[in-house]
Parts: C-alpha cells; structure tokens; sequence
C-alpha cells in the first residue's frame, strides 16, 4: 500500500489562531494521479498544501510522503521528494535567467541538474517564447512568471508536485497547456494535488476533492 500512495494525510486538523480551518481531514494520492482541492475561499486550501511540507503545524493526525511520516527529523528528506508551487512567488532577482537557476539552487532542489534544452522544451509545451530567458522579471507578466515557475518544477523529477491554483492567471489556452504539463509528469509516475477553483481545470483531475 505504501508504493501506491505517494501522499497520504490521515485524519489531520489544522488551527490559525483561534480558527479550526478542518478537523479529521484525510486524503490519498496515488502515482501517477492528479488531485484537486476546492473549498470556499479561507477554508484552508493553501493551509493544507504547507502543512504538507511542515510549514504549518498541525494540531492533530499525520502526513505521509512515500510512507514516512512527516516529523522534525524527517521534514528535510521529505522536502526533497516534493516541489512547491505557491500562487505568487517573488523572487529577489534582476532576471529570468536569474530566477531560474535560484529555484535549482533551493536547498531541496539541490541534487537537480540544470538543462537550458529540457527548459526550451517545457516552455515550448507552456506556450512560453525563448527570449523570455534573457528578459528582466519585472518586464513579463504574472501568468508568464507562473509558467516559467512551473516549468522549472517539471525538470526538478519530484515524486509529488503541490500546486496553488496554477490556472488563476492563466487564459483559457495556456491553462490547457498548464494541464498538458502535469499529465504529462503524472504519465511519468508522479502525483499531483493542486488548489484551484477552475473548474476547466478541475475537468481534468482524476478526482475532486472539497474541503
């Protein structure tokens, strides 16, 4: 059972502040499947992909990746199986090509290698242009900076992707492409949960889960 699931989350609960964002909340992800979380805004969506991580505590019940529980030794081991790909990430630099190499730079990206050719490829499947690579971040666009975030994540060969509504920026095409990406890491034998209230994309997911 253990090689089936890459994730499972048995019977967590989760508190911010005074606020019971869930309670006995459980989940399984398979390889190769692709896993939507939905809810009403605040619910505790993004809450629950952190907490996967070890981001944010939880008060109740545990987090499995590959079958080892998530605790304070293991939390770093774990990490390196995962990629994270919030809503907005801002990174502190001049250029893509800067931003680029910092995200293989991460701690638990460590062991990644870089291939400017595998990198041409994902963008080719996002609809990203080339000369993006040599552009300044302030001068491409929020769904542009997503993509090309997303794209980094796919050369990483993570076990489980956890995505933050990888669509909200996105028009109707690109989303599609977007939905290309994961099937096609998905097709490889990794599993994906994503937050999103798209329901184009939630089309697209095996399943859908409401929180």
């Amino acid at each position: 059972m253990e090689k089936e699931f890459v994730l499972r989350v048995e019977k967590i609960g989760l508190t911010l502040g005074r606020k019971c964002m869930f309670d006995s909340f459980s989940l399984q992800v398979r390889r190769g499947e692709m896993v939507c979380i939905t809810g009403e805004s605040g619910c505790g969506k993004t809450s629950l992909l952190r907490a996967v991580l070890g981001f944010q505590p939880l008060s109740a019940g545990e987090v499995f990746v590959n079958g080892i529980s998530l605790n304070e030794s293991t939390v770093n081991e774990l990490r390196r199986m995962v990629a994270y790909v919030p809503q907005e990430l801002y990174l502190p630099c001049e250029y893509v090509s800067e931003m680029v190499m910092l995200l293989f730079e991460l701690k638990a990206n460590k062991k990644a290698s870089f291939s400017y050719d595998t990198l041409m490829e994902w963008w080719n499947i996002l609809g990203l242009e080339p000369e993006l690579y040599r552009r300044k971040v302030n001068r491409i666009s929020g769904g542009q900076r997503q993509r090309i975030v997303l794209s980094v994540s796919a050369m990483l060969n993570k076990e489980l992707y956890l995505v933050d509504e990888p669509t909200s920026a996105l028009d109707p095409e690109s989303a599609k492409r977007v939905q290309e990406l994961f099937k096609r890491l998905t097709s490889k034998g990794a599993a994906v949960l994503a937050v999103s209230h798209d329901r184009e994309f939630m089309s697209g997911c095996d399943r859908v889960v409401n929180l």
